[in-house]
């Protein structure tokens, strides 16, 4: 159905359905998180980081939630 100008459609008679919209939010929100793991895989600084961290895994170079907070309470950081 085509529309001359300063025709408007109704609600009822939209493109899109409610699916569609809902369909179209989660594909929008898909794409932002592939844009934004795209961004760190090109940060060379947050890649070396992410690198050394899953070193630290695994060789045992780390502590649990309760010591973490322990030590920042110790600290006076928290």
């Amino acid at each position: 159905m085509r529309y001359t100008h300063g025709e408007r459609m109704s609600r009822s008679n939209s493109l899109l359905t409610s699916e569609d919209r809902t369909l179209l939010l989660k594909v929008s929100s898909l794409l932002e998180e592939i844009l934004e793991t795209l961004d760190i895989l090109e940060d060379e600084d947050t890649m070396k980081s992410i690198r050394e961290a899953e070193e630290d895994v695994k060789t045992g170079r780390v502590r649990s939630y309760d010591e973490f907070i322990k030590e920042l309470q110790q600290s006076g950081e928290v």
